[in-house]
């Protein structure tokens, strides 16, 4: 991948995070990742239980991507522009976390569709925001973005796996009370305390896109990252009903995203020293085949078993993935518009990618079964590194 020239001499207002304040960005990924973990993987087991057929679920699925594909640069752009990155990302953790509670009351295919949208609208931005203001602490402290990320994974697999031992499809209150309380409580108040870089000038937001998508790869990038979208929502989404299909138990969908999750931590721990070595390129590439493989010998396997086995090779490659990923978004954004150059990575990979992934798979589940929705997965993920590649090819170097 061309290296993406960014000064970091920027016109400061603010003197940027001491070490010391990294304990926020820490604790706002553990409580973060731990309401994810505490709702995903047993959302689509839940929507299951009120009734719902496949086909209803991909769609009920591909809302969040499709409001993401609007709230994230609405929400990006908003921060950036007026340099309000603290209230945004306040706003948003906390409408998210008030709107998770109606879910304990509310039955019926269009009233759950409806509190989808609106919690969509508040929660999908989040995580573009936070990485954007951590990119920003660390860049001026010269920690790793990796070590604080870490958390992120710690809490998910916390709460995926300890879940998984204790809920049953009857049981599913606590995964909506753990999310809102953690949205709306821990991370609205560690918004607060988050140190957010701002630039002395309002950047131009038209001419810093245009630049941006004049960049050389940045297109396929973000088709990259439609594509990587569409496979993972696709495995998310369905991983966990194919379990059960396969005869296994909630303990065990639980067990596949916490073993996925236990296993970044290593990598994000030493991420800094994986992007010194590797170019973003390589490690772009080599996730997305490797998400290729794992997924076609999890759509052959016979057993939950095999899929327990194999979970752990996501994890790797998810992280080496994602640092890549960020670290390219982050660099090449205009100065004042690192906020939006991510959230433009979540529209396209969360949002147009995650819905149409959603929809794909929830009509193959319908008519074929787990085992075509993950090897169309699979099939997604090659495409997007063969898109990747294409303007990036894969060239012998240890640098960026």
């Amino acid at each position: 991948m061309t290296r993406i020239p960014w000064s970091l001499s920027r016109p400061i207002v603010s003197s940027g995070a001491p070490p010391s304040r990294l304990w926020v960005a820490k604790l706002y990924y553990l409580a973060f990742f731990s309401a994810i973990g505490a709702l995903a993987p047993f959302f689509n087991i839940y929507l299951s239980s009120q009734g719902l057929s496949g086909a209803q679920i991909g769609m009920l699925g591909s809302i969040p991507p499709i409001v993401a594909l609007l709230a994230n640069p609405f929400w990006g752009a908003l921060a950036d522009r007026w340099q309000i990155h603290q209230q945004v990302l306040a706003v948003c953790v906390l409408g998210a976390g008030l709107l998770t509670f109606p879910f304990l009351w509310t039955t019926g295919f269009w009233s759950i569709l409806l509190l989808i949208v609106a919690m969509s609208f508040f929660r999908s931005p989040a995580p573009a925001l936070l990485d954007s203001a951590v990119m920003d602490m660390v860049g001026k402290g010269g920690a790793s973005y990796g070590r604080q990320r870490l958390f992120g994974s710690i809490g998910f697999v916390t709460f995926s796996y300890g879940l998984g031992q204790l809920l049953t499809a009857r049981n599913l209150d606590a995964i909506f009370w753990l999310h809102g309380l953690l949205l709306a409580g821990v991370c609205t108040m560690l918004s607060l305390l988050l140190p957010i870089e701002r630039i002395a000038r309002r950047p131009d937001l038209l001419s810093g896109l245009a630049q941006l998508w004049r960049q050389p790869g940045y297109p396929n990038f973000l088709i990259m990252n439609v594509l990587m979208g569409a496979g993972a929502a696709s495995f998310i989404g369905f991983i966990g009903l194919h379990i059960l299909a396969l005869g296994g138990s909630e303990a065990q969908v639980g067990m596949v995203y916490a073993l996925n999750a236990v296993t970044e931590i290593p990598i994000m721990f030493v991420g800094a020293w994986i992007l010194t070595r590797f170019r973003s390129s390589h490690l772009i590439v080599a996730g997305l085949m490797g998400f290729a493989i794992v997924y076609g010998i999890m759509a052959t396997a016979t057993t939950p078993v095999t899929i327990l086995v194999v979970a752990p090779l996501l994890g790797v490659l998810y992280a080496c993935f994602w640092l890549a990923v960020v670290n390219f978004a982050s660099k090449s954004a205009p100065d004042g518009l690192r906020a939006t150059g991510q959230a433009l990575v979540g529209a396209a990979q969360s949002g147009l990618g995650w819905s149409i992934g959603a929809v794909v798979a929830g009509t193959l589940w319908d008519a074929f079964g787990g085992s075509v929705v993950l090897m169309t997965a699979a099939g997604m993920m090659g495409t997007a590194a063969l898109v990747y590649a294409q303007a990036n090819p894969f060239k012998r170097s240890t640098r960026r």
